[in-house]
């Protein structure tokens, strides 16, 4: 399952402020190598979800190309659909927030037709229905909108429901919101799904992005629910990541970057293309989950394409800060980070 990765070109378009606001923003999508040139896929009848009484029914063509998904995000759905089989070993539980679409439903697609049991997250009931009909060996698919705090609660109430998983994938994330938006979704919410889930049994690792590089603590606006940049809360997910690697020594937890790549978030500001690769984007998800591979086993770090990255915010590895941000997160939230369970 290794994988050779090209040369990281994100790095150059990093440093440029134009591309740097423009689109290395996708912490959380990625791109196969093959052309996407295969016609938008078609599926079976729609899967329906029963809610209070009434039917949602799954929207538009499988895998939701040009509504929900890239016709990239399309064909590698249906290219590992065809060619991914079973692991020979051990399987785990697994669950992966915002998993309806991207990098994250890439994930969840790959790992379970290498035979893992996997729980989908959506924001919603209709996301839910449309995730079924996509994903249709999921075990479960929990819902609720990250951009409310109260729904970030309930959402681990559902979580807890379902039992104890062996890892927990935080990738859901927004880009191109309010920053007050942004502080609840990419950074509290996160947070609260760390402190009020019952921590995995073996592992959990955290989505971020290249442009925590620029992204500062923002103490007093955790406090207040003021507003963060999207660095910044790509650099809070990667400290909530060291941070629980430091205070939950017998579990792997780290921080990871797909890069930028061709998912909605991906093409957000207008990009018809993008420099990563989607492939090795979400892989590296799916070689952490499985842990099979040599390096695999790393915890406490930052990743890029199954390699530790040298390139970090200084405040990702910084102790103090980390205990500085998830003291003002418990300030906030009312809710404390877990000791070691």
């Amino acid at each position: 399952m290794t994988l050779i990765t090209t040369p990281l070109t994100r790095r150059g378009l990093l440093l440029t402020g134009a591309a740097l606001g423009a689109g290395i923003l996708a912490g959380c999508t990625s791109a196969p190598p093959q052309a996407a040139s295969t016609p938008a896929p078609t599926g079976p009848a729609p899967s329906r979800t029963e809610t209070s009484g009434s039917v949602i029914q799954a929207q538009g063509g499988l895998y939701g190309v040009g509504v929900y998904n890239t016709q990239q995000v399309g064909d590698e759905l249906m290219w590992i659909d065809e060619n991914v089989h079973p692991v020979d070993g051990d399987t785990k539980r697994i669950l992966i927030t915002g998993s309806t679409a991207g990098a994250g439903q890439l994930a969840a697609a790959h790992l379970l037709k290498r035979g893992h049991t996997v729980v989908a997250h959506s924001r919603n009931e209709q996301r839910a229905a449309d995730v079924r009909r996509d994903l249709p060996g999921l075990e479960d698919v929990v819902f609720g909108d990250l951009l409310d705090l109260d729904q970030s609660r309930a959402l681990a109430e559902q979580i807890n429901a379902l039992g104890e998983f062996d890892l927990i994938v935080h990738n859901a994330g927004e880009y191109g919101l309010p920053d007050s938006d942004l502080l609840n979704s990419n950074s509290l919410a996160p947070y609260l799904l760390t402190a009020l889930v019952t921590p995995p049994r073996q592992l959990s690792y955290y989505l971020s992005s290249d442009l925590h590089l620029g992204g500062d603590l923002k103490l007093d606006e955790v406090r207040s629910g003021g507003g963060i940049s999207y660095g910044d809360s790509k650099l809070h997910m990667a400290m909530i990541a060291t941070a629980a690697a430091r205070l939950w020594p017998d579990r792997q937890v780290n921080a990871v970057a797909p890069g930028w790549i061709p998912t909605r978030m991906g093409f957000h500001n207008g990009n018809t293309s993008t420099p990563d690769s989607l492939r090795d984007g979400y892989m590296t998800q799916v070689w952490l989950a499985e842990g099979i591979e040599p390096g695999s086993d790393v915890t406490g770090e930052f990743l890029f394409h199954q390699q530790v990255e040298t390139r970090v915010n200084e405040l990702v590895h910084d102790a103090q800060a980390q205990d500085r941000l998830l003291a003002a997160y418990a300030e906030q939230t009312g809710v404390a980070f877990p000791a070691e369970s």
